[in-house]
């Protein structure tokens, strides 16, 4: 039940709030919440009936075994429970209309475009598995369409920018995550995951579990093994983690080895956070220095397709968000070939 309010307070500020600021929010909350049990009060007149909560589980069985992660699954729960309570149907009255009448309902309620699109993702995969599992016999989602985002280009951070970081980053880790970020463009939550016995150090890399439970290889630079191998060597504890929680700043000396664990991804965000307002750049988080890699190696000739890999896209459609030309560069090549 205590994943269940993390998820919907997530669910909650999404699209409202900053992701960094998200995870701090709910990083804050669940400590604040540990030594508490939370129980559901239900107020509703319709509530799921024992043939829609069997219908869900076994929806939520099937996604599992397709390798969606927990906190997706998470995700869809919070969306499928507030759509079904909120429309006080039964999930096989259920027709398109009652979609459409939700999704203007949440859009009146100030719902981004992005988070609009996320609910309607879930309901179509919810409900093509209820028709093609015979629950449904006609799928209230074929004639709901996407909701047109506004697609904003979204700057990865500079050479300056880099070295600003670099230079600040004051702790061994600290210099360590950002190379580690930057030379394998691994999203955040797949290094807090990485184990020391994962580094394959005489070849440089490194077999991570990226999305839908899926390995693939990442690498990393010179410079990058230089600052895992100094933070490593730096280390007393015998933890299998890489990355670990930072009690340097709260204490010149770590006496309860205890105290140490597992760096989580939102620590890792307010790290880089506070370390952008140092160097004076907005907007610092694990997502920009993932951006900047694939944007540094695109730029410096690296084929779409291996950056495809080194990402870990499902589609190359992806990928491509990031091979954008910024204005800078359009306006370079302008006035080289346009005389």
């Amino acid at each position: 039940m205590k994943e269940y309010v993390l998820t919907k307070i997530r669910d909650t500020l999404y699209g409202k709030i900053p992701n960094e600021e998200i995870s701090t929010v709910i990083d804050s909350v669940s400590f604040c919440l540990r030594n508490y049990d939370i129980m559901a009060k239900e107020t509703s007149v319709v509530v799921y009936d024992n043939s829609d909560s069997q219908i869900i589980s076994k929806f939520f069985i099937a996604k599992a075994v397709e390798g969606l992660c927990q906190s997706s699954l998470d995700y869809y729960r919070v969306i499928l429970r507030a759509f079904i309570l909120h429309v006080g149907k039964h999930i096989k009255e259920i027709v398109t209309d009652d979609v459409r009448v939700y999704l203007a309902y949440k859009k009146i309620n100030k719902c981004s475009d992005n988070t609009l699109n996320n609910i309607r993702r879930t309901l179509s995969s919810f409900f093509t598995w209820c028709t093609e599992e015979g629950v449904l016999d006609r799928n209230p989602m074929l004639r709901i369409k996407g909701v047109r985002q506004v697609k904003k280009l979204k700057k990865p951070l500079s050479e300056d920018d880099m070295e600003r970081l670099r230079s600040l980053a004051r702790t061994k880790r600290n210099k360590a995550i950002i190379e580690f970020l930057f030379s394998t463009g691994c999203r955040v939550s797949e290094m807090v995951n990485v184990n020391l016995g994962d580094v394959d150090w005489q070849n440089g890399q490194i077999d991570v579990l990226g999305k839908g439970r899926k390995y693939r290889t990442v690498y990393l630079s010179a410079r990058c093994k230089i600052a895992l191998q100094e933070y490593v060597d730096s280390r007393t504890d015998d933890l299998e983690a890489l990355f670990l929680s930072d009690y340097e700043g709260m204490c010149q000396q770590i006496k309860d080895m205890n105290k140490l664990s597992r760096i989580s991804k939102g620590a890792v965000e307010i790290m880089l956070r506070n370390l952008g307002k140092k160097a004076g750049i907005s907007n610092v988080h694990p997502h920009r220095l993932r951006r900047t890699a694939a944007t540094t190696a695109l730029k410096r000739g690296m084929p779409i397709e291996q950056v495809q890999k080194m990402l870990g896209h499902e589609s190359i459609e992806t990928t491509t968000i990031y091979a954008q030309s910024t204005n800078d560069e359009v306006k370079l090549a302008h006035e080289k070939y346009i005389i």
